[in-house]
């Protein structure tokens, strides 16, 4: 036999049966006496005066039960004693709170023969909660990346319970299943029935359980102590252990060749397509822009083994301008887990990119300044619809306003920059634009060597302006990244031809990566992120003085690639489960525009407020634990949208169990049972209740209504015998 109190705070209303013995021991005070003869005929004989005192201290007794059990009713005494065999939801079992925690991961909509482990769990929940008493209540927690309450609070409705859970679709994403019990425990604080059980319904997959993580189930552990009434962990698992009839396939993340493109302009998409087995695997993957199928593009891919990947690369051109979604999908074929069969990537298209030239020594001369083989480059005299838009200017006229509506920005050779120059560019990156720096002869280092976006210190000057005597060539056997990287290709790149006859030594800051390096050893192309956009720094001026790489072969594709690299660093269109979307835009000249409508993976619809500040507006989604695309409908231009894709985890698609060890150590020290038969965990819930906690409060409420009865009846005789005893003197 155990026990307890549910509400251990009504304890202290006890110290309440005190206030009648202050009262007596008030009353005790003797008063001045004032003898008159006549009243010695009124005084009581020695026995009236007996039964007198009493009488008092019996109905001073009965006021201090009175109070005692009251405090001790609202306290909820319960008591436990040995379960029984055989038991069931009778009417000699209390009141209890069940928490059902459903894991909401990808891993449950997996197809095992007819059916999902999801399912499974759904029906099974669905049986319980027909089996509950009246007075029993249930809440619903659904397990992701975040915990979502699908019946919070509990509810004592069984309709509104089992229409939830029938409701219920297979989630898209991960399971924490720590997190979860820990907010089945928080909602246990505000419950009042004497039993009270948290139920996870599993697939058994080990990931979700992070068994690896021991100081968070410590913490559950000490969570659970501390409630007033600990309630047992139980956890069962659907579908364990039984093989899915057909091979999972994965497409993993998409990665493309620029974020940014112009109409027209290829785009290669690539990615992984991963067999998590059993068995080999052979599917026909296929490119969809905005969920129609590229015609053309479906390819062939496996036999995959098992444990295995292979790459998928396709190539599309998008010809008109704003955003687009572009996604990889599987077709054809069985697969044990479709929710991994598909991954999308957003990508925008622009009619011409904005790129501001800043001359920081202009030519007399055609092809004589800074930035003439640059603008030719970029946007060729005559060409009708250019891929960029370039504009140049001067030092002197570079102003904080060149920059609106600037993509890019170049300082080419550009001598020093003002405070307010460089606040305007460092502003410009924060927002998501990006900076390509040439320094040459003019620049100032101890200028741009203090700037907080340079990605590598400037150091000494190699070489003379227009001495023609070459001092390296860049090595393409060191290009790295998406951008240089294809550079390389082929057994004589044409940049290894390009004569450098200046440049500049540049020492790397910390995060900043060198994508190419000269045959000298020296880097030639260092990168960095900065705020939401980023920074190209070369080590040499772009210009005919510098070397032979403006009438090199690859100069114009090379140019091409960099600027659109550097246009694409905007807000991220690829997001983590967990991390906010933000998306920044004009403000909206309507003023009755006070939110944005987001829609998520799942179809649900989300309007977001609309937060503006100083001619801009911003809205921010939190809750992208769901894997998939959202969708956010723009203000402007009318019907227009931003994409956002959430990854799916990795992990997710390994169907490893948890191990009978883990589950061990797991349980060790707290009521936590892993059943591993469904079929088992309702008798044992059942007998475990036979028997188990009893409350004592409706007792304690009848013995206070009696104890009131007894100290009214009380009173009334002491008030009687006093006026008995005057009136008979």
């Amino acid at each position: 036999m155990s026990g307890g109190v549910l509400n251990a705070t009504m304890l202290l209303g006890l110290l309440g049966a005190a206030v009648p013995v202050v009262i007596h021991l008030l009353n005790r005070r003797r008063e001045p006496v004032v003898d008159w003869g006549a009243m010695q005929f009124l005084d009581l004989g020695p026995r009236d005066r007996q039964k007198l005192r009493l009488t008092e201290w019996l109905l001073m007794l009965a006021r201090i039960a009175l109070l005692a059990l009251v405090a001790l009713a609202l306290a909820r005494p319960f008591w436990s004693g040995a379960p029984a065999v055989g038991g069931g939801f009778g009417g000699s079992a209390p009141p209890r709170d069940v928490v059902l925690v459903i894991d909401g991961s990808a891993s449950m909509g997996r197809t095992l023969a007819s059916s999902t482990p999801h399912n499974l769990a759904i029906q099974w929940a669905r049986t319980l909660v027909t089996q509950l008493r009246p007075g029993d209540s249930v809440a619903v927690l659904v397990a992701g990346d975040r915990v979502r309450g699908l019946v919070d609070p509990p509810s004592f409705d069984r309709a509104k319970v089992d229409a939830a859970l029938a409701s219920l679709k297979p989630g898209r994403g991960v399971s924490d299943l720590p997190t979860s019990l820990a907010e089945a425990f928080r909602i246990l604080e505000r419950t009042g029935n004497p039993g009270r059980d948290v139920i996870a319904l599993t697939d058994g997959q080990r990931f979700a359980w992070r068994p690896g993580e021991s100081g968070r189930w410590a913490l559950l552990r000490d969570l659970q102590r501390r409630l007033p009434v600990p309630p047992r962990v139980w956890s069962i698992p659907f579908g364990a252990g039984a093989a899915s009839e057909a091979p999972n396939g994965s497409i993993g993340p998409l990665s493309v060749s620029r974020t940014l493109v112009t109409p027209g302009l290829p785009v290669v998409v690539s990615t992984t397509l991963s067999n998590a087995g059993p068995g080999p695997l052979t599917r026909t993957a296929e490119l969809l822009v905005d969920g129609r199928p590229v015609p053309g593009t479906a390819q062939a891919a496996g036999p995959v083994p098992a444990g295995g990947k292979t790459r998928l690369s396709f190539r599309t051109t998008l010809p008109t301008p704003g955003a687009h979604l572009l996604a990889v999908r599987l077709v054809g074929g069985d697969d044990a887990l479709a929710a991994d069969d598909e991954s999308a990537i957003p990508i925008e298209v622009a009619s011409a990119l904005p790129v501001l030239l800043v001359d920081g020594e202009p030519g007399l001369e055609p092809f004589d300044g800074e930035t003439d083989f640059l603008r030719a480059a970029l946007a060729p005299t005559g060409d009708d619809t250019p891929l960029v838009r370039a504009q140049a200017v001067t030092l002197d006229t570079f102003t904080p306003e060149s920059l609106a509506g600037q993509r890019v920005a170049v300082l080419a050779n550009v001598e020093r920059l003002t405070p307010e120059q460089a606040a305007a560019i460092s502003r410009f990156l924060d927002s998501g634009g990006g900076l390509l720096v040439a320094p040459g002869d003019r620049t100032d280092i101890d200028i741009f060597n203090n700037q907080p976006w340079i990605p590598a210190r400037l150091e000494d000057l190699k070489g003379e302006p227009g001495s023609r005597a070459t001092l390296a060539h860049p090595a393409p056997r060191t290009f790295a990244g998406p951008v240089m990287g294809p550079f390389a290709q082929g057994e004589t790149p044409a940049l290894a031809e390009a004569d450098l006859f200046v440049y500049r030594v540049l020492t790397p800051a910390p995060g900043a990566s060198v994508s190419a390096r000269l045959d000298s050893g020296d880097p030639w192309v260092v990168e960095r992120p900065q705020g939401k956009g980023r920074v190209i720094l070369l080590a040499a001026p772009l210009d005919a003085e510098a070397g032979t790489l403006p009438v090199n072969p690859d100069f114009v594709p090379l140019i091409h690639e960099w600027v659109f690299h550097l246009a694409g660093g905007r807000e991220p269109r690829t997001l983590h489960p967990g991390e906010p979307w933000v998306v920044d835009f004009a403000s909206p000249e309507r003023v009755d525009l006070t939110a944005l409508t987001l829609q998520t993976p799942a179809g649900t619809t989300v309007d977001l407020p609309v937060i503006r500040a100083s001619g801009s507006a911003r809205v921010r989604f939190n809750d992208t634990s769901e894997s998939g695309v959202y969708r956010l409908t723009l203000p402007n231009p009318p019907g227009g949208f931003a994409f956002a894709s959430v990854l799916a985890d990795g992990r997710e698609a390994d169907p490893a169990l948890l191990e009978p060890a883990e589950a061990a150590t797991l349980a060790k020290g707290w009521p936590l049972v892993f059943e591993p038969s469904p079929a088992r965990l309702t008798s044992r819930l059942l007998e475990a209740e036979r028997g188990g906690r009893r409350e004592a409060w409706r007792g304690l409420i009848l013995a206070a209504l009696a104890g009131l009865c007894l100290e009214v009846y009380l009173t009334r005789r002491l008030v009687r015998s006093q006026g008995v005893g005057h009136d008979g003197a």
